[in-house]
């Protein structure tokens, strides 16, 4: 064991019984087994699902104890990242102590409004879709522009439609938007300790001085969480390290800071080994904070993690900053006219046997030839706050004809009725390097134009536009498989 290994484990030793420190040690050399967790929008039974995958790609599993539509993967003979299914957004692939801050809020309403602080690369932000089954309005927010494009991919294929993707400090959003939000997660930046072996993030030296850095940040963070919070609201603070100058010292600086107006929330059923410190070296804690987690590496074959629940009681002072502006109407977008949004629904609806009421959380608005699904929620709570993308393609007119999207046939094909083409097993690889196929025969079951492309075994792989035997393939670049 080197010696950078064995000093970050040594911080540990005197918060852990003999028993638990030998544990650690032992499993902090070794990879943490991957998870997946299942795409509620896209898995009508997702624990069907699960079992169905373990089976077809040789998984030996073990179940997530943060969230029933999860696994982790011991033992594949095809990997979790090389399927189908994962390159269509059926699941996606983590460590599964990441499912556990999205697991801890209570449930998220339709009704609600909800923020992603800190969201790239977006699997939380997914995890957060599916808790309300695509119903509450999500703000996916990254201060980092460079990490936009990889989060967009992400909550793309994985099907969101109501919900947009910011760019903005996350220490701003408290003052912008004081007492707004229902759900907060600030899944925040830190130094990624986890005491686990990783090729991607190997053991390093973390200097003192930049743990106080890590830490200032993720307090002022914090602090703007509790701002943007409604009162009763939660929010849920995460890391994936464990050291406690970025888990326990930021909550209890919180606490002092506003002792008035946050609570600790407690954990049913919480493992008494996960409890949080109640001191680290000098510093002594609120008793409070025993109730967040510390999910130390051996406790369920994961990558150390922290997380604590917390909920607004009262309201803080905030600076009164006015958030950035922009009239709507600059966006070029315009309101479609009831008569032409009858004619798209049910042109869609006759096409596709698409049920308009689907689309009862959203407006349909429309610039040039193309037409957006745009979340009802913006438009009431958010209307001039810029966005890096909104809401979902919905299609584009051609002439009197309207044309849907691959978006939107991606995020509402499996209810699609009629249209729906089942690809023989033969054609699926042409399919998936982005092949148009000739001398085919959809009928009856397709009329000419974009029909849905599936597996026989029901897996939604993109769209085609069918015309005089050929079908011409719509998949983007990123699903092309080489």
């Amino acid at each position: 064991m080197s010696d950078i290994i064995q000093s970050a484990l040594n911080r540990y030793q005197a918060y852990l019984s003999a028993e638990d420190f030998s544990k650690l040690i032992e499993v902090s050399s070794q990879d943490a087994p991957l998870a997946i967790r299942a795409n509620l929008l896209k898995n009508a039974n997702p624990q069907q699902s699960l079992l169905e995958w373990q089976n077809k790609y040789g998984w030996r599993t073990d179940a997530v104890p943060f969230w029933q539509y999860a696994v982790q993967i011991l033992q594949a003979e095809i990997a979790p990242s090389q399927t189908i299914e994962h390159q269509f957004g059926y699941y996606y692939i983590q460590d599964a102590a990441s499912t556990l801050p999205v697991a801890l809020f209570d449930p998220i309403d339709k009704n609600h409004l909800v923020l992603d602080m800190a969201a790239s690369p977006g699997g939380k932000t997914t995890q957060l879709i599916d808790s309300s089954l695509d119903r509450a309005f999500i703000i996916a927010n990254d201060s980092s522009a460079s990490r936009l494009s990889a989060l967009r991919v992400v909550i793309q294929n994985w099907g969101m439609a109501n919900g947009m993707i910011s760019n903005y400090a996350g220490e701003k959003i408290g003052d912008w938007f004081p007492n707004t939000f229902d759900r907060i997660l600030l899944d925040a930046p830190c130094s990624m300790e986890s005491l686990r072996a990783s090729k991607s993030h190997p053991y390093r030296d973390i200097s003192i001085s930049e743990r106080e850095r890590l830490s200032s940040r993720q307090l002022e963070l914090l602090v703007s969480a509790l701002k943007a919070c409604k009162v009763g609201g939660e929010i849920v603070y995460s890391t994936c390290t464990m050291a406690p100058e970025e888990n326990e010292s930021v909550i209890n600086a919180l606490l002092s800071r506003h002792p008035n107006a946050v609570t600790i929330s407690r954990i049913d059923n919480q493992n008494p080994n996960s409890q949080g410190l109640s001191h680290f070296e000098e510093q002594i804690y609120h008793p409070d904070i025993r109730h967040a987690l510390r999910v130390w590496p051996h406790l369920y074959a994961t990558n150390g993690f922290f997380a604590c629940k917390l909920q607004k009681t009262d309201v803080i002072e905030t600076a009164g900053i006015s958030p950035p502006k922009r009239a709507f109407s600059q966006t070029g977008l315009s309101l479609l006219k009831s008569d032409d949004l009858n004619s798209v629904l049910e042109e869609l609806n006759i096409r596709f046997g698409f049920e308009s009421k689907l689309l009862g959380d959203f407006e349909i608005y429309q610039r040039d030839n193309q037409l957006f699904i745009i979340p009802k929620a913006y438009l009431e709570h958010f209307p001039t706050l810029p966005f890096n993308a909104l809401g979902l393609p919905l299609g584009k007119r051609i002439k009197t004809a309207f044309e849907p999207s691959f978006e939107f046939v991606m995020r509402f094909g499996m209810t699609f009725q009629h249209n729906v083409w089942h690809i023989p097993a033969d054609l699926q690889i042409p399919w998936l390097q982005g092949r148009d196929l000739h001398s085919v025969n959809l009928s009856p079951n397709c009329s000419y134009g974009i029909v849905a492309v599936k597996t026989e075994d029901n897996i939604l792989i993109g769209a085609g536009k069918w015309s005089a035997q050929r079908l011409r393939n719509l998949l983007p670049h990123r699903y092309l498989i080489h």
